[in-house]
């Protein structure tokens, strides 16, 4: 057997999966991104971070309840409140179905709130062109074209949305809602503490625990890849890009959120009124790109207007939370320098004292 057919028959399945994993891991990555940036804010805004932990709390539910009704186990006992989702399956979980209830219980999280907007945009997504790949590489690029072409046509939703548009503002906020319940912060109970080596750390201990079910897995996949290869369907690399299409989701809207966050971060941290900054530059350079754009037609005027007017007040926000850090530091500085200043003052002054009373003494 040629390198070739060793490509095609043992290497070439395994391109999506590794991409999809790629991608999976990037989302894990913004997840915990954004939980650092949620505990930033939590002594300030305390009711905003529990109503996050609750909506990801939520979409937990959902998943663990997908999972028990999907396998035929059943719903037995569902409770859902800001600090806790418990989820009890009807029958003993036993064999198979326990095991992909178990899949949904670890990866339904990361994958049922994304798949929310798939379902609502998918009547605008456009049809795509899949490239035949029957080697690792063609593979790996056909995934690739997959996820780029499905990522510029959601992009292109992204940015083109009108805010004065009640209903692309309520899918704005959608958005924003999705990548907060990605997964559960958990920042109110330090007990509870959630990072991302918990998430993987369970999945390690789910494959070591079901060896047989990961063999199954793997030879079921290249039973797949050789069956649509038989039959000359392009088909294997779209189902791997589904899930890669669904982290790309999660990544854009943990993005976003992250940035909604940031500036409210960056507002506590402002004095005065320089904590409106970020709302004040945000509406006025939309508004007045906006009444521009009137005049000056062009078939990119939201997307221009959106992404210019979120970057000024990105770039805007960080450079006076950078003033603003810098002048604490120079106020510590020179408070430091007084105290010292202070210090040297009275340990001369005691000094001197002490002399004065020695030579009085010595008189």
């Amino acid at each position: 057997m040629d390198i070739s057919a060793l490509d095609t028959f043992l290497a070439a399945p395994l391109a999506p999966l590794a991409g999809a994993i790629l991608f999976w891991s990037i989302q894990i990555l913004m997840a915990e991104g954004l939980k650092t940036l949620l505990r930033e804010i939590w002594d300030n805004h305390r009711a905003f971070c529990r109503f996050s932990n609750f909506v990801a709390l939520l979409f937990q539910a959902v998943s663990h309840m997908l999972g028990y009704t999907l396998t035929g186990i059943g719903v037995g006992e569902f409770s859902l409140s800001i600090g806790n989702a418990r989820v009890t399956p009807k029958r003993e979980k036993r064999g198979f179905p326990s095991i992909l209830a178990n899949v949904f219980l670890l990866f339904g999280p990361f994958f049922i709130p994304p798949l929310i907007l798939f379902l609502i945009l998918l009547p605008f997504t456009p049809g795509m062109e899949i490239m035949e790949c029957y080697t690792f590489s063609t593979a790996l690029i056909s995934f690739g074209s997959l996820l780029q072409q499905y990522g510029m046509n959601f992009l292109t939703i992204i940015v083109n949305l009108d805010l004065f548009n009640p209903f692309h503002l309520m899918f704005l906020v959608a958005v924003i809602l999705i990548g907060l319940g990605i997964r559960p912060s958990f920042i109110e109970d330090e007990e509870r503490k959630y990072r991302m080596i918990d998430d993987l750390a369970k999945i390690r201990d789910f494959f070591i625990s079901h060896p047989k079910s990961i063999l199954i897995f793997f030879v079921s996949i290249y039973i797949l890849f050789y069956i649509l290869y038989f039959l000359k369907l392009p088909y294997y690399v779209l189902i791997f890009s589904f899930f890669g299409w669904l982290s790309l989701i999660s990544i854009v809207s943990l993005l976003i959120a992250s940035l909604f966050v940031f500036l409210v971060m960056v507002s506590d941290r402002l004095p005065s009124f320089k904590k409106y900054l970020p709302l004040i530059v945000f509406v006025l350079s939309y508004i007045s790109l906006r009444v521009t754009f009137t005049f000056v037609r062009t078939d990119m005027d939201l997307a221009i207007t959106n992404i210019v007017s979120s970057s000024l007040t990105f770039v805007s926000s960080t450079i006076a939370l950078k003033m603003e850090m810098d002048r604490q530091k120079l106020r510590e500085g020179l408070q430091s320098l007084r105290e010292v200043k202070e210090k040297k003052i009275d340990k001369e002054d005691k000094e001197e004292g002490k002399k004065i009373l020695k030579e009085t003494e010595n008189q």
